[in-house]
């Protein structure tokens, strides 16, 4: 009896994570997405690449976009040397570059429904053991600071950390993605 109850017991576990599985959104796809936007009210995060593909040594051009559509006409957040951390991944070759911020507090007024706008520049320092990704070289850090990605899959993820008036009280934390692709 015991037995047969176990194998009950895992068969309406196992139905419930199907049924479950089931009500999740499917994932996004996470080839050449060149927009995502994030909302949580009432806030939206948007990043924005204007290709899905660049040439080696073109341009790229990218921007984070955080919009506040609240009932105040304008507001101030809170954050860290700025508002917005980019990251950087290459995915064909698995290296990740990570974002640093100064920790000063700073206040940045926000009117609403006008973007603050950030160009996508590249930041990141030299590998550190742990931080992620295969080890690179300092020559490859060098290139990619200088802008000139060399070809392969890409991923720039944004994320902003702030807090209204004060980091007292409620915090917010978005994060988008976006890939494209650097060709020959």
């Amino acid at each position: 009896m015991k037995l047969l109850s176990i194998i009950g017991l895992t068969m309406l576990l196992t139905a419930c994570g199907a049924t479950q599985s089931q009500q999740e959104e499917p994932p996004m796809s996470i080839f050449n997405q060149a927009t995502a936007q994030v909302e949580e009210e009432p806030f939206i995060l948007k990043l924005i690449s204007d290709k899905e593909q660049y040439k080696v040594g073109e341009k790229l051009a990218i921007r984070a976009e955080l919009i506040y559509e609240g009932e105040e006409s304008a507001i101030n957040i809170a954050h860290g040397g700025s508002w917005l951390f980019l990251e950087t991944t290459n995915l064909t070759e698995d290296y990740h570059f990570g974002a640093a911020m100064n920790e000063p507090l700073i206040y940045t007024k926000l009117t609403k429904g006008q973007p603050l706008v950030e160009d996508y520049g590249f930041s990141g320092g030299a590998y550190i053991e742990g931080q992620g990704g295969k080890p690179y070289s300092e020559e490859l850090f060098q290139q990619m600071a200088k802008m000139n990605f060399p070809p392969g899959q890409y991923e720039i993820k944004a994320t902003t950390h702030f807090g209204i008036d004060e980091i007292i009280g409620d915090i917010y934390k978005l994060e988008a993605k976006i890939i494209f692709e650097v060709i020959e």
